[in-house]
């Protein structure tokens, strides 16, 4: 007698075979995003250091330079006051440097110039935009000082703050010298009305919201 195989029955995933590869799945999709995720978190913060570090290195070398050139002597002026917006603080200061910079053809190749930082508040994001501006100061001819342009040194500023420390090591956030006359013939000479260091401290932040900053402090001695 001829004996022939059983059928081979065929059948599908049952429902909680779906249930487990499903299951799975969904563990290899979310280490993937977690870690897609994380990588990218951590190449956006590395971004935004850099961008962030480049920004204060230019500050940084500006005012080093205009420091390092500033008249003390007659004719000097230098006036720095606090001011606070909304949910940031900026400083403004004002002094007379050799430092000038020619940015166009018509510029004074040469000379004593004026010398402005200037915080504005971006009316955008919140923060702070940073000016810096400088104009030649030339003999019979007033400055405007709202015709004097400005240019952009860096953004994004949640603070930018001077303090001026004296000849005895006094601290102040303000200091005022309208202008430095020479003296008199056989006059004996006063003691400098400059400070003798200034510290500078600026603050970096994403928003105004945001809880991290990154914060950027120096101090410059005046000769």
């Amino acid at each position: 007698m001829i004996s022939y195989p059983d059928t081979i029955r065929e059948r599908g995933f049952t429902l909680v075979e779906l249930l487990i590869a499903i299951f799975i799945f969904a563990i290899v999709i979310s280490s993937v995003y977690g870690s897609y995720s994380a990588t990218f978190h951590i190449v956006h913060g590395s971004e935004y250091q850099l961008k962030v570090a480049n920004s204060a290195r230019v500050v940084v070398e500006r005012l080093a330079e205009d420091f390092g050139s500033i008249v003390t002597g007659p004719g000097g002026v230098f006036l720095g006051e606090s001011h606070e917006y909304s949910d940031s603080i900026g400083d403004s200061l004002s002094f007379v440097s050799s430092a000038h910079l020619v940015l166009s053809k018509t510029d004074t190749l040469s000379g004593h110039a004026l010398v402005q930082y200037l915080p504005e508040l971006d009316l955008d994001t919140g923060l702070l935009n940073l000016y810096r501006s400088d104009v030649v100061l030339l003999p019979g001819v007033e400055t405007d000082g709202d015709d004097v342009p400005k240019h952009l040194i860096c953004r994004g500023l949640q603070e930018f703050r001077f303090t001026y420390v004296d000849q005895d090591g006094n601290e102040t956030e303000e200091w005022q010298v309208e202008e430095v006359v020479s003296p008199g013939d056989g006059a004996e000479t006063e003691e400098t009305p400059f400070p003798s260091l200034v510290y500078v401290e600026f603050k970096f932040a994403e928003s105004v919201e945001s809880e991290n900053s990154t914060v950027f402090k120096t101090a410059f001695a005046l000769p």
